[in-house]
């Protein structure tokens, strides 16, 4: 039985390049798009929450709840004041949301590089540094939490 070249490199290296790694990134720019248009569609609400219920989602259970914003309360706000280009309102609500926004915005066309440069999702993954990459995002988001409910006392 004869094995065709494109499976045998997948045999042989879990970082080779395949159709999914493909599916994978085009995804990822779609969800992009798509997360990036529904911010612009909405307004962001001028006491930097609540953004989301014009979407018809409920309010933050976890504010209600404990009085203290939950981590993510603000990012659709902030979402929707930067892709306006409004940074300083964005940070200002919600830092990570603004990181975050700017990021998902630079996903779409470093996705289409590195799917023309036939890079894998597992060599992205297991990259040196990659941990360190990971920890600093999650330290990031912790901060933007205290940040949030420090500027909503």
């Amino acid at each position: 039985m004869e094995v065709s070249s494109s499976t045998n490199q997948s045999l042989e290296s879990p970082d080779a390049y395949s159709s999914r790694d493909r599916v994978q990134y085009v995804a990822l720019s779609c969800v992009s798009g798509i997360v990036l248009t529904v911010a612009r569609v909405v307004s962001p609400s001028p006491n930097g929450l609540g953004t989301h219920q014009q979407l018809g989602l409920p309010p933050c259970f976890f504010h209600k709840l404990t009085g203290i914003p939950c981590p993510t309360c603000g990012m659709t706000t902030s979402f929707a004041h930067t892709v306006r280009l409004q940074f300083y309102e964005a940070f200002m609500t919600q830092p990570f949301g603004m990181l975050t926004c700017v990021l998902m915005a630079l996903l779409i066309p470093v996705s289409f590089v590195l799917m023309r440069r036939r890079v894998s999702w597992m060599k992205l993954l297991t990259a040196r540094g990659s941990n360190a990459v990971m920890y600093g995002t999650l330290t990031l988001f912790a901060l933007a939490w205290v940040y949030k409910i420090w500027a909503t006392r």
